[in-house]
């Protein structure tokens, strides 16, 4: 039997909401540092990977988000990954469309495609990867694409870095506010106007935003 890899040494970044996939892959002998990733479930260097089920690959390619989701990874990382994890009968849309959805996504934003079974499967998808990405680089790191980032990407990013606020959520928030300086002088209570913010999420943030800093 072929001795496992350890890529104890390197380092697969992880959502925080991938919490069952992270401790499959860290018994596999992953490094694994959770944190609120703003496009993408699991990047390894300069991979990022979508990881969805069937049923909301489905309701995506209903509503849209499948398209704005593919096109944010193929522009955020040099290899853009989506896994539709489980199978299913294709019931609420027409199969043709179904193929012409993924057809779409590979071709045009050059994002490739992957079928698994199960969150095992995914899980070994994902060490396989990173085996490979790290056999070729020698080293791991957490590498986005270049490019010009504006003032609004980057509010919306600081406050996706916030426990419980979505990249979805941080545009209303900013919509809400006008800037990330109202959103910090805001009282739990003016944050709980939110939709999206609960008093849980709300103490949280004042948490975060009043806490001194413990670093060394």
């Amino acid at each position: 039997m072929e001795r496992q890899l350890t890529l104890s040494n390197n380092i697969v970044f992880v959502d925080y909401r991938e919490e069952k996939i992270a401790n499959l892959l860290e018994k596999m002998g992953c490094k694994i540092v959770r944190m609120n990733l703003p496009i993408g479930d699991f990047v390894v260097n300069d991979v990022g990977i979508e990881r969805k089920s069937f049923e909301d690959f489905i309701s995506s390619i209903i509503d849209g988000r499948i398209f704005e989701q593919a096109n944010s990874l193929s522009s955020a990382f040099k290899k853009p990954i989506i896994i539709v994890e489980g199978f299913g009968v294709v019931e609420r849309i027409h199969e043709n469309s179904f193929y012409a959805t993924l057809a779409y996504i590979v071709s045009k934003s050059n994002v490739t495609i992957f079928r698994t079974k199960n969150e095992e499967e995914t899980a070994k998808l994902i060490y396989w990867i990173a085996r490979k990405e790290f056999e070729n680089s020698g080293n791991a790191g957490f590498k986005i694409k270049e490019k010009k980032v504006n003032v609004k990407t980057i509010q919306e990013r600081i406050l996706a870095a916030f426990p419980g606020i979505s990249t979805v959520l941080s545009k209303r928030i900013l919509k809400k506010f006008g800037s990330l300086k109202k959103f910090f002088n805001a009282s739990e209570k003016e944050l709980m106007e939110v939709d999206g913010i609960g008093e849980k999420t709300a103490k949280r943030i004042r948490k975060v935003i009043e806490e001194e800093y413990k670093g060394d």
